[in-house]
């Protein structure tokens, strides 16, 4: 049977709609696969040639995409009179009852609706009774086809690492800040002063790291009025934060800043946040010195997609001495089509703006790379040589302060190994290419999956959480609250928050360190991390961004979850039974038998316990595991499986 599978509107969940491709591929379907971000039109088109068709929409705004699905699936049906099965799921509407929604949406055409998300053995007995119930016949199968994704970039063999020349990059900074009438006022000599008053960043973080302090705390923030954010991270700091920050909405990430202003007047006018994040291009350059000035502490901006070349114009400009983001780390969980070429691009003038404040101004920038990625099961060599490349790239264009990041996955040995061969081997490369002069700091991310719905169980993984980050050495820890899985936080749940981080740092100092475990940690994550670089150099004749867009093509390099089409997406990645992070298929990595032969063996003792040999099984034990609280303790190399 053929299946038509994908993500509906500007939702970027990818995780679920995975895991339902593995799923039907193990018993026997033949997946097309859309991935995320498509709309009606597409499904409706490509439904001609699929006898079952999966529409999956996860942020609540399924009737807003599927307003005109009934006159469709008519005008399908009129052409088309073969039987078919429509299935809908997902998180699909916003605090509507689900038996409302199923019906609702049942009388438009669908066969079945799965209003909240289910097991996937339920999906699957229904599928069976369903394909019985109407008379599935079997659709002529035809070879899979085999496009080369990267077509479009046959100027790659022409990249190299200065693609932006000067004369460019000034001219490509006049367009951009004529997007948005905000962008007007940006000026350079004002830009400066207002760097030069701001506390700076780098600053802190170099000196917290050489006196080998506790991690430095930082929360995520974001609300779209201005003097809310305000109060928001002043109370923050009489709780104890040492980096403020906001989190950019999803209008202003996806550089829709009509949307992002309809979202603040609305805001205004409601006196409720109709964003999900604090909207920079909105408020401007005064709006952000206004945040800057408002704390004695560095002011950090976080965004979350591939373009932020606005954005950061105005960060910079009104104070901000710290930018998260990458070409890699902020493409590949993100976004579905534009490609690490044209990601590069962008992110190589974010960097030459960095740069350029350096050398003529002597202002140093903190540069930050997302090393959670999309947060899912990702062993720790992903991120790690993600981050060395991103950091060469930002360091040839005149970065000097760098921050790495990773995400904690859960079992203690790993995430200490991990924070510390990143940090040896993203200054090993910095050697290696000639830049000495770097101050290199690493970013450690509170669990960063769906958090455990049980109060109790998420408390003590927040304090356990900040008990690795600071026996790891971490220079910064970004903080979660511990009602992750119920709502979204309140400025008291930010507080509780960083209250048990805090009681973490203090329980650190009496934590006993496994060493030897860590060791052979250390010794795995090495080995996989130099084996994926020298593809990457031999790729790109040593020109690390070419070779890493190659190691893409090639899936040398991939990502598990990704939604982004230039991902190869054959990796697949599990827990051990100690919750560390393995790889159950290896795809195209190019790992050495050992290497191959210890993750065979490690997923072999969790096929065993668990008695259950299905990957997609084992997949969607790991990824609601933690949120049911199905678990002994936290951290999970306690004991994982129960």
């Amino acid at each position: 049977m053929k299946v038509l599978l994908g993500g509906l509107g500007d939702d970027a969940h990818s995780v679920g709609i995975f895991l339902i491709k593995i799923a039907l591929e193990e018993i026997g379907f033949q997946v097309t696969f859309l991935g995320i971000q498509n709309d009606l039109d597409t499904f409706m088109e490509k439904a001609y040639d699929h006898n079952i068709i999966f529409i999956s929409s996860l942020n609540g705004h399924a009737e807003l995409y599927l307003a005109d699905f009934e006159n469709k699936l008519k005008k399908l049906i009129e052409k088309d009179t073969s039987n078919k099965i429509w299935y809908l799921g997902g998180s699909l509407s916003v605090g509507k009852l689900s038996s409302d929604v199923e019906k609702f949406f049942t009388l438009k055409g669908f066969t079945r609706v799965f209003p909240k998300p289910v097991d996937l053995d339920v999906i699957i007995d229904m599928l069976k009774i369903d394909i019985v119930k109407y008379n599935i016949q079997q659709k002529e199968i035809f070879s899979k086809e085999n496009k080369n994704r990267f077509s479009s970039n046959s100027n790659l063999n022409f990249f190299d690492n200065y693609l932006l020349t000067e004369e460019n990059f000034n001219k490509k900074r006049k367009e951009i800040r004529e997007l948005w009438p905000t962008g007007l006022l940006v000026n350079d000599e004002k830009s400066v002063v207002n760097l030069k008053r701001a506390s700076n960043l780098s600053n802190l973080l170099w000196k917290n790291k050489i006196k080998g302090k506790s991690p430095l705390i930082q929360p995520r923030t974001g609300v779209a009025e201005l003097h809310k954010q305000i109060d928001l991270i002043k109370n923050l700091y009489r709780h104890g934060i040492d980096i403020s920050s906001v989190q950019l909405d999803a209008a202003s990430r996806r550089n829709y800043f009509s949307h992002a202003q309809k979202g603040f007047e609305n805001s205004v006018h409601s006196k409720e946040s109709f964003l999900n994040g604090f909207p920079v291009p909105i408020h401007g350059v005064e709006g952000v010195n206004k945040l800057v000035n408002s704390l004695p502490i560095p002011f950090q901006i976080r965004g979350g997609a591939p373009d932020h070349r606005f954005t950061y114009e105005i960060a910079l400009a009104g104070g901000a001495t710290g930018l998260e983001g990458g070409f890699i780390c902020y493409l590949f969980p993100y976004e579905k089509e534009i490609s690490p070429y044209d990601s590069y691009l962008y992110w190589q003038y974010i960097d030459m703006l960095t740069g350029k404040f350096l050398k003529e101004n002597n202002i140093l920038i903190n540069r930050e790379f997302f090393g959670p990625l999309t947060s899912t099961l990702i062993e720790p060599c992903i991120p790690i040589v993600i981050n060395i490349v991103q950091t060469i790239m930002a360091a040839s264009n005149g970065v000097k302060s760098i921050s790495v990041g990773y995400a904690e996955q859960g079992n203690r040995w790993q995430d200490i190994a991990a924070i510390n061969i990143m940090e040896q081997l993203v200054n090993f490369y910095l050697r290696k290419y000639g830049y000495l002069n770097c101050q290199i700091t690493t970013v450690y991310h509170q669990y960063m999956a769906a958090f455990p719905k049980c109060e109790i169980k998420s408390e003590d993984l927040i304090i356990e959480s900040s008990i690795t980050a600071a026996l790891s050495g971490a220079t910064k820890v970004m903080t979660k609250t511990p009602v992750e899985s119920i709502k979204i936080p309140s400025a008291e749940d930010n507080i509780r928050g960083i209250e048990l981080t805090k009681k973490g740092f203090l329980k650190s100092f009496n934590s006993i360190i496994e060493r030897t475990e860590i060791e052979k940690e250390v010794a795995l994550i090495k080995k996989e991390v130099i084996s994926i670089m020298n593809v990457i150099e031999e790729l790109g004749n040593n020109n690390l961004a070419k070779g890493i867009i190659k190691a893409f093509e090639k899936g040398f390099l991939d990502i598990p979850f990704s939604p982004n089409k230039y991902n190869m997406g054959k990796v697949i990645t599990l827990r051990g039974i100690d919750g560390a992070i393995r790889f159950a298929d290896c795809g195209n990595l190019p790992f050495d038998e050992s290497v191959k032969e210890f993750h065979y063996e490690e997923l072999s003792k969790r096929v065993v316990t668990e008695r259950e040999n299905r990957v997609s099984k084992l997949i969607e034990k790991d990824l609601i595991r933690i949120t049911k609280g199905d678990y002994k303790s936290w951290p999970l190399n306690k004991a994982y499986i129960n």
